[in-house]
């Protein structure tokens, strides 16, 4: 779009090479998130050039990756509620119970919306190419970033909760949980690089702004409206393309992702509350002092994670929000009629 400067430090130099090296792509920043929601059955796609393919293959074992989880919790639910297993209160049997319904809500929603999902990382793939290696430096950074500090913390208590009660238990909370965060994970890194993007397309609209704030009134002569006003015309054309390809990206995420995140935001919600009541039940009727650190401990790991994703989402929506402003100063400061029509 417009040129971006080319010198850099020798240091900044080093760091963008280093990064381009590893993830020269928004497929390859994201290939390790989507390769655990593969994993995890949701997700069942292959790479060809570079690019996310539905694989039958792969949803093959995602059917079955399914079934095996529904039965296990089937399973569960029969022993909790029915059978001879034994709990300390009924608040733990309740706990169990609602995270076991929880989760076959949020995962056969990621398995029957998956082809919307790799369509949507095939379409950031495609807009975040108007990024700058200095943009695409930070993002991919930050995104890493985040991703270790939210996954390592689970991956520590992984072979508690497998080992926890019986195999099927484990099984289940192992996979409920750790389904959890990959989803939401991958949700959140693809909202980060639509932030970007729309980013981009407002530093370009206050770029537009002020070329027609410093240069509107030679635009009257001849010669200079017909060399730079088809310029500006062809740049406008190209971040209008952009934002209506971002704005259907937008509309698809939030088609397939909306009603996981709310099923996921529930399940952090259900655990942190039993969480604590069970701590302070146990430590005050039977005398038993459960670990404060551990409880404490997830309470605030999932509300970071809920923040993270909160913000995300509303910084993302305070740049498309911004979109509109930026198009509204271009209109007050232009009188040129093709501008105004392609701005409109």
């Amino acid at each position: 779009m417009f040129s971006q400067p080319r010198k850099l430090e020798p240091r900044t130099n080093k760091k963008l090479k280093s990064s381009s090296l590893y993830f020269r792509s928004y497929t390859s920043l994201i290939s390790p998130g989507a390769s655990i929601n593969r994993l995890m059955g949701f997700l069942p796609y292959k790479l060809e050039s570079s690019k996310l393919v539905y694989s039958k293959s792969y949803f093959v074992f995602s059917t079955i990756s399914m079934i095996i989880y529904s039965i296990c919790v089937i399973l569960s639910l029969f022993q909790v509620n029915f059978s001879s297993v034994q709990l300390p209160t009924l608040a733990n049997k309740l706990h169990i119970t609602l995270v076991f319904l929880c989760g076959p809500v949020i995962f056969i929603s990621a398995y029957a919306k998956n082809q919307s999902m790799i369509r949507v990382i095939d379409g950031i793939s495609n807009v975040s190419r108007v990024l700058s290696s200095e943009t695409w430096h930070k993002v991919a950074t930050r995104i890493v970033i985040k991703d270790i500090l939210i996954l390592t913390p689970y991956m520590c208590y992984v072979p508690v909760t497998i080992f926890y009660v019986n195999f099927i238990f484990g099984y289940i909370c192992w996979y409920t949980f750790l389904g959890v965060n990959a989803l939401i994970s991958l949700y959140t890194n693809n909202v980060y690089v639509l932030n970007a993007c729309f980013k981009h397309i407002n530093d370009s609209l206050v770029q537009v702004k002020e070329i027609l704030v410093n240069d509107e009134p030679h635009l009257l002569r001849r010669v200079y409206h017909m060399q730079k006003n088809p310029i500006l015309l062809t740049k406008l054309r190209a971040l209008k393309k952009q934002h209506l390809e971002m704005s259907e990206i937008v509309q698809l995420l939030n088609n397939t992702c909306s009603m996981q995140i709310e099923a996921m935001l529930t399940i952090m919600f259900i655990d942190i509350t039993f969480n604590m009541y069970n701590y302070l039940s146990m430590r005050k009727e039977m005398g038993e002092v459960k670990s404060l650190t551990l409880t404490l401990g997830f309470a605030i790991y999932y509300i970071v994670h809920v923040i993270i994703t909160v913000a995300v989402v509303e910084i993302t929506r305070d740049q498309m929000q911004k979109t509109g402003c930026d198009v509204h100063r271009i209109l007050v400061h232009t009188f040129d009629e093709q501008v105004t029509t392609e701005v409109r």
